[in-house]
């Protein structure tokens, strides 16, 4: 048992250290020599854990997805905001992070979008997994614009998982645009437009 947690805890640390040097450096970018000596881990004991560096990769992009699902589960089942409150809050938190230089995703960017930029025109394994997680964030905003449209507080019209994979894709799009503009203001256009002319 106590070996069993220790290999536990081993490869978590090695997936969160090479989740925040991604994040920051990109897969390429990330060699895994730096991963080791980053969490303090022996050199050569990274192939005990993983079968290869895009393995890796699937295991960080696996780290990112479980934090994202939670994150939007805490935000979009909040019993004390109505559905069309709880989209709000998303654009306002993600924006508000965003915007941060001491936030990873101030500084960073959308570790997810950055690896698809990055990895899924070559890739197509990862590509599917990265497509899978974004495909999750859409069904929560799915679930969440349904909810919205039986309160009443967006027209009827709007089918709720093409209106999801819409705002999703604008959305990813908005924080590209914002990286070339060095500011946040093209997510608070997508946010306005969004909540203003789409939803309304």
């Amino acid at each position: 048992m106590a070996d069993t947690t220790k290999k536990d805890d081993t490869r978590a640390r090695l997936i969160n250290a090479g989740a925040e040097l991604m994040h920051r450096q990109g897969y390429a970018g990330t060699g895994i020599q730096e991963v080791l000596t980053t969490c303090g881990v022996p050199k050569g004991s990274f192939y005990h854990y993983f079968k290869s560096k895009e393995d890796f990769a699937l295991a960080v992009v696996e780290h990112h997805a479980c934090r994202m699902a939670e994150g939007s589960r805490a935000l979009f089942n909040r019993a004390d905001l109505s559905p069309l409150e709880r989209l709000r809050l998303f654009f306002d938190t993600m924006t508000d992070r965003l915007a941060d230089p001491e936030h990873p995703l101030g500084r960073s960017g959308c570790p997810i979008g950055n690896l698809v930029q990055e990895l899924a025109p070559g890739n197509p394994r990862m590509r599917e997994r990265l497509n899978a997680v974004l495909s999750g964030l859409e069904g929560g905003l799915a679930q969440t614009l349904r909810q919205a449209t039986e309160a009443g507080e967006i027209p009827a019209r709007l089918d709720p998982e093409e209106t999801a994979r819409f705002i999703s894709s604008s959305w990813q799009g908005a924080i590209l645009r914002a990286k070339a503009a060095g500011n946040v203001e093209p997510l608070v256009r997508a946010r306005h437009f969004i909540l203003n002319e789409l939803l309304r």
